[in-house]
Parts: C-alpha cells; sequence; structure tokens
C-alpha cells in the first residue's frame, strides 16, 4: 500500500511540473532591443538629476579651456564629438546653443602632455590628460566631475622600433576620448538585445501572427493585422500586443537611421499601452509598455527639454515695458 501511495505522489508531482512548464514564459517572438537607464553615476555629480538621458550636445574651442592652446583645443573639440557620435544616442551639434536649446560639454584642461624618455636601449612615450568635465543646460542640467578626471597611457619600444610607438596626436586621441567617456556614460542608455514573448491565446489572427513574429517575418504579421488592430474599436489586448511586437521588431530589423525607428517605437509604444490596460495583469504587456515607453523619451527628450528650457529662460526676462 505504502509503495502504491509513494508511486501516485510521484505521478501527481510530475504532471505538476510538466504542467508548470507549459504556462511558464514564452519561449517564442522576436529579438529586440531594449534601451534601460545607465545607473552608472560615479563620474560626474548632478544638481539637477536628467533620468531620461540627452539626445543632443555641444562642444566646441570655446567650450574648452584651462591648459590647451588654441591647436589642442581643436583636438579635444574633435574626439570629443567622435566619443558623442559613437554613442549612437547623444548627437553633436556644430553650432552652439545660443538660447539654451541643448547642453554644453565644457572641459577645463589641467594637463595634456606627451614626453618621451630614452634609457639605455629603450624610449618611452608617457601621455597625461588632466581635466574638470562639466555639462550645464540652463535650469534644466547642472552636473560636473566631483574631482578631475585623471587618464595616463604609456608605451615603451625598444631604441631602434620609434615607428611602433602611437603618434603624439594618436596617443592624446585615446586619452581625451577615455575621459569624455568617462563623463557622458551615465547619459547613455544601457542597450541590451531581448527576446520579445509573443501571445498566442486568441483567435485566428492572433495564432497567425505568432507564428510569423516567431518565423522572422514581422512586418508580413504586422501588415496582416493592421486593419484590425487600427480600428479604435480594437479591444482584442493579444492582438494588439502582437502588433507592438512586430512594430518594435521592425524598428531594429527595417528602420535604417534614428528617425524611422523612433517613429516604428511610438507606434508599438501606442499598441502596448493599450494592451496594457486591456489587461493590467499581464507582466509581458506591462514591461513591454514600460521599456518602449523609456526608449521613445529618451529618443525625442530633445524637443521636450528645448520647451523646458524656454519656459525656464522666459522667467529671466527683464520687462520691456511699464
Amino acid at each position: 500500500m505504502k509503495r502504491y501511495l509513494l508511486a501516485l505522489t510521484l505521478f501527481v508531482s510530475s504532471l505538476l511540473l510538466l504542467s508548470c512548464v507549459s504556462t511558464g514564459p514564452s519561449k517564442t517572438g522576436a529579438l529586440v532591443k531594449v534601451y534601460r537607464p545607465n545607473v552608472e553615476a560615479a563620474s560626474l555629480a548632478c544638481s539637477t538629476p536628467q533620468s531620461k538621458g540627452i539626445s543632443f550636445m555641444y562642444v566646441g574651442p570655446e567650450t574648452v579651456s584651462g591648459q590647451a592652446g588654441a591647436k589642442d583645443k581643436k583636438l579635444i573639440t574633435q574626439f570629443a564629438r567622435s566619443v558623442l557620435s559613437e554613442t549612437r544616442v547623444i548627437n553633436p551639434i556644430g553650432i552652439p546653443p545660443m538660447e539654451g536649446e541643448y547642453p554644453n560639454l565644457s572641459i577645463d584642461v589641467l594637463e595634456l602632455s606627451v614626453t618621451d624618455r630614452k634609457k639605455q636601449n629603450r624610449i618611452t612615450r608617457k601621455g597625461v590628460f588632466e581635466a574638470n568635465i562639466n555639462i550645464r543646460q540652463m535650469g534644466l542640467i547642472d552636473c560636473k566631475t566631483a574631482e578631475p578626471i585623471l587618464i595616463e597611457k604609456q608605451y615603451e619600444v625598444p631604441s631602434y622600433k620609434p615607428e611602433t610607438l602611437p603618434s603624439p596626436r594618436k596617443l592624446k586621441g585615446k586619452m581625451i576620448k577615455e575621459a569624455v567617456r568617462q563623463a557622458v556614460r551615465q547619459f547613455v542608455p544601457v542597450k541590451r538585445t531581448v527576446l520579445r514573448p509573443v501571445k498566442t491565446g486568441g483567435g485566428d489572427l492572433v495564432e497567425k501572427s505568432a507564428r510569423m513574429i516567431d518565423g522572422g517575418n514581422c512586418r508580413g504579421a504586422y501588415e496582416a493585422i493592421k486593419p484590425v488592430v487600427k480600428n479604435p474599436g480594437c479591444q482584442e489586448a493579444n492582438l494588439l500586443y502582437n502588433a507592438g511586437v512586430a512594430v518594435e521588431c521592425m524598428a531594429w530589423n527595417g528602420g535604417h537611421n534614428q528617425q524611422t525607428q523612433a517613429r516604428y517605437l511610438q507606434e508599438a509604444q501606442k499598441y502596448y499601452r493599450k494592451a496594457a490596460m486591456l489587461t493590467p495583469e499581464d507582466g509581458d504587456m506591462q514591461k513591454a509598455a514600460r521599456e518602449v515607453s523609456y526608449e521613445v523619451e529618451t529618443f525625442f527628450v530633445s524637443s521636450g527639454t528645448q520647451n523646458d528650457t524656454r519656459q525656464e529662460r522666459d522667467k529671466y526676462k527683464a520687462p520691456t515695458g511699464y
């Protein structure tokens, strides 16, 4: 009898485990890129926190000061702009913000030097770059390094191979880039590739769109369900959510520039928000709505920031008449 009860218990337990597996997270869907806020805040201390990131920033020779001549100021500007470009989120602007539409990247140079030292049969080239770095926009952003950023690099080669040393310009570039990366990284969202699961419970269109998305045909899936989900009266949460997955997938697989990607993400955001409102208990829908909303705000933060800046500036305008 005991053996029978033990066997029955094991059988029931196995059924429960199988049921848990079958109702677990979906393993089908589309791979999408997700931007999340960077929690790194060690380099800059901000008195005006900027949680949404920065879309545009200006740096020019006039924002570089301290121990740097005209030639080095141009060099620092060039390499700093290249760092902003490589983030793919912060766009370097070539025109100074006369009315504070976007932040300034200000670099106060304490030292920028490259020195060579020869000893016996070795040549040592040492570079030092030390600077205070600020990011400021009137009334909106005020960040500065708690202490100067110090970058030191040293290379040593045999005296008969001096050509293998990095040139002074290249060495300066390496140091400048590393320092600027440290300063701006907390404003650059962290990008991850994740699986956005699809929904399969529902009518034929839900099932069809799920299969097409899982097969990599996101555009085809969206075109198949677009006439239904575009209808303001559509209340099918699973279908709306799958439409969001399809469009988000299109943003990262079919969007060839930031404007196109942002437009797709805005469309996906609408579907996710509606689906999340219809089914507030669905974790996938809530998560997708949050993540895509953050991405849209990150892409379009500049326009909102410009409006906020104008309003802030108007507070301090002197009256023109009495």
